[in-house]
């Protein structure tokens, strides 16, 4: 290939004259490109592989430099790495009598610029094309902010490692390029309770921990792995090495076990968790879409294990996950159709040996399967948030058949009514205002009304439930803590609490009678609920000897099957006028 540098010149260096047969600048009639305000440059050209500079306008030198300073980064740059790839396509373009784009580097990595380059053939009068005419403009600024812009749509701003778009890519290209005998895996992990370092410790005190996450999560990773951030508190890992899916579990057990160590901002200690899902390529058949998707099962499933936990995917995990959009459907779709009922169960008062109340459960009468009980479909219902209006409905319920309880008592004293309320309810922002509605609504007596909230969600939800509660007191309504004796509270933390009631988790009350330590438990709960003003109830009472046993220990209240099961609000109205007799279950 000739490439003449010599001859780059804003002066003439080509004798004779060369007419354009469209319009074209011929060599000898250089000064026309001195007259165009854009850099061009004219090249001589043989329409094989040949090329030589001939002629460079002062625009041109304008924008690189005079012409004889930069000759030699003429003959580097433009030939040698612009040009010279494009010979074959200057012929081509030369016989379709079309121009050629395309883009030159121009001085160092660090401080180069970027150079857009269009040649277009000039043709003799014989048709034949021995010049080029080239157009220059720098795209330096355009090309960073693309650079900078595409960046961006492909990294994660906080922790700088590529996102969703990039993880798929790479699982398509490692699917796509797998050999046989390798197995593909995909590590996705989510970080637990990482809600409450933002609710305590505030959001930035958040994004920087997820970028000490992700830096500890990176030392564990071997070559060729991939790390990403999905979105939130989401990473995941492509594994394009794994030779079974052992060597991927294995992986994934050492990410979740980099957690054991406190990670540290501002020298506060922060303990943090992962729930770690696992999935592994079945072939080219695969998909990045339903790795992602079993992965996410896969993670969704520690989670609803106990957290803290790595599990691997299975086809069971995705039947339980299709069962679970198909209950949440017809749970929507109930809510319309105003299919929930409420039932209620009989709590009774063991010195007075009568009912003073009953506790509102919640039924769903299936369309298809019938009357459903709430461990079927309660705890999709919290996780997708229509916990929240089936839970109003079941307290405007609740307070309208307690006040008719109360207007067809006479002189007895008034029926109370026990709610239940879940952690997402508890943090509604409307729950106060839906309690007070139910009320109004109603015209019941707020003491009436005693609302009842898991240990858990104390302890998970601290301040807000605190907040929470203490609003609903001021209304005159009373608050149970359920299910006592599973969530560890303390005693210092029950003191900060509007409590009225504690009630024993029922699997406490399974055990009187037969293990020592359940009744040990049991009268441990009694004593403390009295030693601070509370009544105690025992829940899932179903025999006379735990009946006797709680009557001993000092409980002042029980419910379950041994009184009677939950029932509609007409049919349990005739228990309000039952003698209970303790050496028998009394019927509905």
């Amino acid at each position: 290939m000739g490439v003449e540098g010599d001859q780059v010149s804003r002066r003439q260096t080509t004798s004779g004259s060369h007419a354009g047969a469209h319009g074209g600048v011929a060599p000898g009639d250089t000064h026309l490109l001195d007259s165009l305000p854009a850099p061009a440059f004219l090249v001589a050209f043989d329409g094989t592989d040949s090329f030589e500079f001939v002629y460079v306008n002062a625009a041109f030198e304008a924008l690189l430099g005079d012409a004889d300073d930069v000759l030699g980064e003429l003959r580097l740059v433009l030939p040698a790495n612009a040009l010279v790839p494009h010979v074959r396509a200057f012929a081509r373009a030369v016989r379709e009598q079309r121009p050629i784009s395309f883009e030159a580097g121009w001085g160092s990595a660090e401080s180069g610029r970027t150079i857009a380059v269009e040649v277009t053939p000039l043709f003799d009068e014989d048709g034949s094309c021995r010049h080029l005419i080239g157009g220059a403009h720098e795209v330096t600024q355009r090309r960073r902010l693309e650079s900078e812009l595409e960046h961006r749509t492909r990294h994660d701003p906080i922790t700088e490692l590529p996102n969703r778009v990039m993880l798929l890519e790479w699982l398509h290209d490692a699917i796509a390029t797998a050999t046989d005998g390798q197995s593909i895996g995909l590590v996705l992990l989510d970080l637990d309770h990482f809600k409450i370092v933002n609710d305590s410790l505030g959001y930035e005190a958040g994004d920087q921990l997820l970028a000490l996450v992700a830096q500890r999560v990176d030392r564990v990773l071997r070559a060729g792995d991939r790390l990403a951030r999905l979105g939130g508190d989401e990473l995941a890992i492509v594994c394009h090495r794994a030779k079974c899916l052992e060597d991927v579990v294995t992986l994934a057990q050492r990410v979740e076990s980099a957690f054991a160590d406190p990670f540290v901002l501002d020298s506060e200690e922060v303990f943090l968790g992962a729930s770690v899902g696992v999935v592994a390529s079945k072939g080219a058949q695969d998909t990045p879409a339903r790795m992602l998707r079993d992965a996410d099962i896969a993670m969704f499933s520690a989670k609803e294990l106990g957290r803290g936990r790595v599990e691997v995917f299975d086809d069971s995990m995705r039947e339980r996950t299709v069962r679970r959009l198909e209950i949440e459907g017809a749970l929507r779709r109930g809510i319309v159709r105003n299919e929930f009922r409420v039932f209620y169960q009989p709590l009774v008062q063991f010195t007075r040996s009568e009912v003073i109340g009953f506790e509102a459960l919640v039924r769903w009468q299936h369309p298809e399967h019938g009357l459903m009980p709430p461990d079927e479909f309660l705890t999709i219902a919290e996780q997708t948030g229509l916990i929240v209006p089936v839970g109003a409905w079941v307290v405007e319920e609740a307070c309208a058949q307690a006040a008719r309880w109360a207007a067809e008592s006479h002189n007895r004293q008034p029926l109370q009514v026990a709610v239940n309320l879940s952690a997402r309810q508890l943090l509604d922002p409307d729950l106060v205002s839906i309690v007070e509605g139910a009320l109004a609504a109603s015209r019941l007596d707020p003491s009436l009304l005693l609302v009842e909230i898991s240990e858990a969600a104390l302890i998970e939800h601290r301040e807000q439930v605190v907040t929470v509660l203490h609003e609903l007191v001021r209304l005159g309504v009373r608050i149970g803590i359920d299910d006592f004796g599973t969530g560890h509270s303390s005693l210092s933390y029950l003191k900060l609490l509007p409590v009225d009631t504690l009630k024993i988790d029922s699997s406490f009350v399974n055990g009187l009678g037969k293990d020592a330590e359940d009744s040990a438990i049991v009268a441990a709960i009694i004593t403390l609920g009295h030693a601070i003003g509370l009544n105690v109830m025992a829940e899932g009472i179903e025999t006379q000897t735990q009946l006797q046993e709680l009557r001993d220990l000092g409980c002042d209240l029980g419910q379950g099957y041994y009184f009677a099961k939950p029932q509609p609000g007409e049919i349990v109205r005739a228990l309000v006028h039952h003698e209970f007799r303790w050496s028998q279950r009394a019927s509905a």
